[in-house]
């Protein structure tokens, strides 16, 4: 059970860091060709949001896949965790759209 609990962490985080590390350094390019770090930034969050989560997932098929066997041969125990694992990716998400998103909008007073 406890490693069911990491994975929720592992997943939450991982999508976190890609969508971190993938906008910053997007605003550092931005940065170096001329254009708006930050606006860069939150177009770049709205477009890699997806991708971080398929990140965390360790790739679509093999969650897909489990969601079909859990769906079709009853057993909902898989289908909740694939569930659980995959809100855990968007939070990670959201949460760094959400810090991308005050970082843009702490400029403006």
């Amino acid at each position: 059970m406890t490693t069911f609990f990491q994975n929720i962490l592992y997943n939450f985080f991982i999508s976190l860091g890609v969508m971190l590390g993938g906008c910053i350094f997007g605003g550092v390019a931005a940065t170096l060709n001329g254009h708006p770090p930050l606006k860069t930034m939150l177009d770049l969050c709205d477009k890699i949001k997806i991708w971080a989560v398929i990140v965390a997932l360790g790739g679509t098929f093999s969650s897909i896949k489990i969601l079909e066997i859990s769906i079709f041969n009853g057993e909902l125990r898989g289908l909740f965790k694939q569930v659980i694992y995959i809100v855990s990716a968007l939070s990670g998400a959201q949460l760094a759209y959400k810090l991308i998103f005050y970082l843009e909008s702490s400029g403006r007073v």
